[in-house]
């Protein structure tokens, strides 16, 4: 097939390169994204009318023996349209989904529901065994007996029974996987023998059951939605879109992205179209996902010997659902989890997707009814793919590209690895851009081929593979596969330049610019919704930094610290340049002879070793020692860091110009991350993108350019496409890698691992679903009282599914959350100047309330006396942050804030000192911010490095 196609010449891609900089050989940075580069490779052209010649495959053997029927959407070749049609992995079951059961349901007694909801949570939080939780229930019973209570119905004792009877015991299917070629059996339809490979499904037993040699873990979408549409404000969350204003030009959520304006239902009309009753066509309830998937999410080493197990979620988010739900733990819906210990092929991968793929073509195409609180007998539920959004190599399997290291790496454009260095790669439309219908015929030719070989040179040549997402007729391969921004921006540009760039780079010596940062940073104090980052960042004591810390120091740490460390280190700026040109072309020249000095070690090493093996084996019949062992790759990488022991005599490799083009970045990023964002400001992102890349070439040269600097000239096109990066990022993924890599296993394998995580993952979302149907309005007092106890309890554990849900939903607590007060407090009168500032100020404010002093002995007629006796909150909240009062909470940093005190937006800077709600017996409530205002400092810029480095930073929300 790939001798039927033509390819570009030269003359038809812009190659245009920067002339050479006098800097491009000081940075060296290891990266495995060359490896297999072939530069005689061009992009692929595809004829509008070329034919697809099919070769159909045998239907497996595994599924149904359906009639093939044409495919539904372009690029599907039969025998996959065959394959899964009917679907051998669906179950009527699966379509029979009752509401889940009220508290009266499950006992009418309101005690006895409490002490069921007790001993589930005694099991799941603190691994209570099932004998010991039946004992609790057994013993409890008795003393209620013993006061004389009769209990009608008798109480179960039984934890299984109890855990079915609150529907909290997970429901969902173990697929058999062949542990050889990884293909995936239906349940109910799967052979002793796997017909692909010949190799054995199930461990031998004497007994006659069947546990398969691995496990593959699945929920159905449309079962975990069941239980989610029946938390109280859920079903309206998932509508509320639909009432928000929009303006032309401004991005408030994915609804605003030309995405999901375009993608079109069934019938061909919009699928997100929203008419005069702000409500789904015929009352339908439709709902917008984005996958994400990520094999670092589960890397645990099993033990100080064993290596480490991979294993890969499938997780989605409801993209309706506002900021604050929808990073609830709770409210993500894992599907599955492909199993380790090995990270799956690409093609490995499409036999997992397909089940999942086969689930979100049914839900679009026919949807599913499940009862909601608005309609109890049922509510046609309609779901559609609107992302997937995952880091480079997750990307490039879900979508059917090639290997984030292929000569073609993009996603987007047909750039080559070769060009990334070069100033077309930065411009937009620098290169021709892949297509969706290009995509779908190159991935059906793949998916025809029948030998590996021909796979992997078709692979070599086009860029391209089989997804099973070509199925989904609607679905834009191209366009709706998105590098995710938190790991192309943060983790890619902004660790790049600080760490690889600037730390191994020396151009921040340890014991000069790093020492002035951590200094910096031990002096500095943020507001803690901010975080922290390590004293220590930038050498191996300070660790591994998260987005978040590497978010923080773009932009809020970077732009203060780095131009007062350039400031004081730099020096003359012509010296400078000169000095670093020198130790450049030096350090080169270094570089250069000890390459070739340790190549010629290394072959006289190689020749050494090859003679002596010769000898030994000719002599004892041995086989040549292995010169390519552990331990010889560590003593080659321990000469090559010798080389870089040199940092004392490292000159100042700082430039002026460095500062500038860092800021860049973080503008960048504050642009693009903004809750609300115009087309003005990505346009300006956009600009600032291509100014930032150019002056990394210039700057360091073409070697320190990674694709992830390519990837970022894309961002702004899918915030075009999906709004504001936080409504389709997986910053929720990152933070989860953190608790779960502690999570306590048993550490099995043959997908043992990934199915006891998966049920205690549902039964932890099940449980949280179930206290916030108890907790609800109209519920009796008891049940929150009882709820706030339990979590209260378990406030402290770590290392738990549970925890870790409370951990990631307290971060994000105040979210959506305009005004609140804290709920503790102390009620004391005001002293007498304070009392005296509050009344003046709020006589000028509500001049016709007509307050007057207690202290006042001839009051005018019909004024009213201002209360002294007042109450001192400990913090409030606004507009989703948390400030806190100083004469409270003296050491928090977030007494420190930024107030609006005109109408036409200027404001003040001070420390709040107190908190003050003050209620007036006629009903008037007062609740006041006590402020000591800063005087803003009075310093002249001219000739610092602050007058060359003024940005524009969208300012965040003061209050």
């Amino acid at each position: 097939m790939a001798d039927n196609h033509t390819h570009l010449s030269d003359n038809n891609i812009l190659s245009n390169t920067l002339e050479d900089s006098d800097l491009s050989g000081q940075f060296f940075i290891d990266d495995d994204w060359e490896q297999g580069i072939e530069d005689g490779i061009q992009p692929p052209t595809f004829a509008e009318n070329e034919p697809l010649l099919p070769v159909l495959l045998p239907v497996s053997t595994a599924t149904p023996n359906a009639q093939p029927s044409p495919p539904v959407a372009l690029g599907v070749p039969l025998h996959k349209h065959a394959e899964n049609t009917p679907d051998p992995f669906f179950s009527e079951s699966s379509s029979e989904l009752p509401a889940p059961p009220s508290s009266e349901d499950v006992h009418p007694h309101k005690g006895i529901y409490l002490l069921y909801m007790l001993v589930t949570w005694l099991h799941l939080q603190f691994h209570l065994p099932f004998r010991a939780c039946t004992a609790v229930m057994n013993v409890v019973v008795m003393i209620l007996q013993a006061f004389g209570n009769t209990i009608n119905p008798v109480p179960i004792t039984s934890l299984p029974r109890i855990l079915n009877k609150l529907d909290v015991e997970p429901a969902f299917d173990i697929l058999p996987v062949c542990a050889s070629c990884l293909e995936v059996y239906p349940r109910n339809s799967t052979p002793s023998i796997c017909q692909i490979c010949n190799n054995f499904i199930f461990k031998s037993s004497v007994d006659g059951k069947l546990t398969p040699l691995l496990k593959f873990p699945s929920k159905s979408i449309a079962s975990q939605l069941v239980s989610l549409l029946a938390v109280p404000g859920i079903e309206e969350a998932l509508d509320s879109w639909r009432h928000i204003p929009r303006c032309p030009g401004e991005y408030i959520d994915i609804f605003d992205g030309a995405v999901a304006q375009t993608l079109q239902d069934p019938e061909g009309l919009p699928f997100f179209r929203n008419g005069p009753s702000k409500e789904g066509p015929n009352g339908e309830l439709r709902i917008a996902l984005t996958l994400g998937v990520d094999w670092q999410v589960f890397s645990y080493l099993r033990s100080q010997i064993a290596p480490s197990h991979s294993s890969c979620p499938m997780s989605f988010n409801i993209a309706n659902l506002p900021p604050h739900l929808r990073y609830r733990t709770s409210n993500l819906l894992l599907t599955g989890i492909m199993p380790g210990p090995k990270e799956q092929s690409p093609d490995e991968c499409q036999r997992f997707l397909r089940i999942v793929v086969n689930e979100l073509l049914r839900l679009w195409a026919e949807g599913v009814y499940i009862p909601t609180p608005s309609c109890p007998e049922g509510r046609l539920i309609r779901l559609i793919l609107i992302a997937i959004c995952c880091d480079k190599p997750a990307a490039h399997k879900m979508g059917g590209f090639g290997s984030h290291s292929h000569t073609f790496f993009c996603t987007k454009c047909w750039v080559k690895q070769a060009d990334k260095g070069k100033a077309e790669a930065y411009r937009k439309e620098g290169f021709l851009p892949r297509t969706d219908k290009q995509h779908r015929e190159a991935g059906e030719r793949y998916a025809n081929l029948t030998t590996t070989a021909a796979r992997e040179e078709f692979v070599r040549l086009h860029a391209t593979r089989w997804t099973e997402f070509a199925r989904l007729p609607y679905f834009d391969l191209v366009r709706m596969v998105v590098i995710d921004p938190m790991h192309n921006l943060i983790l890619g540009l902004v660790k790049t330049h600080f760490y690889h760039i600037w730390v191994q780079g020396k151009i921040l010596r340890k014991t000069k610019e790093l020492r002035a940062l951590h200094l910096i940073l031990r002096d500095i104090k943020l507001p803690a919704y901010l975080g922290r980052l390590p004293s220590l960042m930038g050498v191996p004591a300070g660790g591994s930094l998260t987005a978040d810390q590497w978010l923080l120091m773009a932009t809020v740490i970077g732009p203060i610290a780095i131009p007062q460390i350039w400031d004081e280190f730099m020096g003359d700026p012509d010296a400078a340049r000169h000095q670093r040109e020198q130790a450049n072309h030096a350090r080169q020249l270094r570089k250069s002879k000890a390459t070739m000095e340790q190549k010629s070690r290394v072959a006289a090493r190689k020749r050494v070793n090859i003679e002596s093996s010769e000898r030994l084996s000719a002599a004892e019949g041995i086989l040549p020692v292995n010169t390519n062992s552990k331990r010889v790759r560590r003593a080659q990488r321990n000469d090559a860091e010798d080389l870089d022991e040199d940092e004392e005599e490292t000159p100042s490799g700082l430039h002026p110009d460095d500062p500038a083009n860092f800021l860049k970045l973080c503008q960048i990023l504050r642009l693009l991350m903004s809750r609300r964002i115009t087309e003005w400001q990505i346009n300006k992102a956009e600009g600032l993108l291509q100014a930032y890349c150019l002056e990394l070439i210039h700057l360091y040269g073409p070697e320190v350019m990674r694709p992830n600097h390519h990837y970022a000239i894309h961002t702004p096109d899918s915030v075009r496409d999906y709004g504001p990066l936080h409504g389709f990022w997986t910053f929720l993924f990152e933070r989860l890698n953190k608790v779960l890599k502690s999570y306590k296993t048993n550490n099995h394998g043959g997908g043992e691992l990934e199915t006891t995580f998966f049920r205690e993952f549902h039964r932890t979302i099940l449980t949280s679903r179930t206290v916030a149907r108890a907790a609800r309005p109209g519920e009796p007092e008891i049940f929150q009282a009882a709820v706030a106890a339990m979590f209260e309890a378990s406030a402290d554990d770590r290392g738990t599914v549970q925890a870790l849900a409370r951990e990631l939903d307290n971060s994000h607590e105040d979210d959506s959350i305009v005004f609140a007060l804290s709920p503790r407090f102390e009620k004391k009168p005001l002293d007498l100047y304070l009392y005296a500032k509050i009344l003046q100020h709020l006589n000028a404010l509500f001049p016709s309330n007509k307050l007057r002093s207690i202290l006042d002995l001839n009051p005018a007629p019909e004024t009213v006396t201002l209360q002294r006796i007042a109450y001192f909150f400990d913090f409030v909240i606004v507009k989703d942050h948390r400030y806190y009062s100083s004469t409270r909470s003296a050491s928090s940093p977030s007494r420190f804030v930024e107030v609006i005190v005109a109408a036409d937006g200027s404001t003040w800077v001070g420390e709040l000192l107190d908190i003050i709600h003050i209620e007036q017996a006629t009903g008037y409530v007062y609740t006041l911010g006590h402020f000591q205002w800063f005087r803003p400092l009075q310093i002249d810029l001219t000739g610092t490095v602050w007058d060359t480095l003024y940005v524009f930073f969208p300012s965040t929300d003061p209050i």
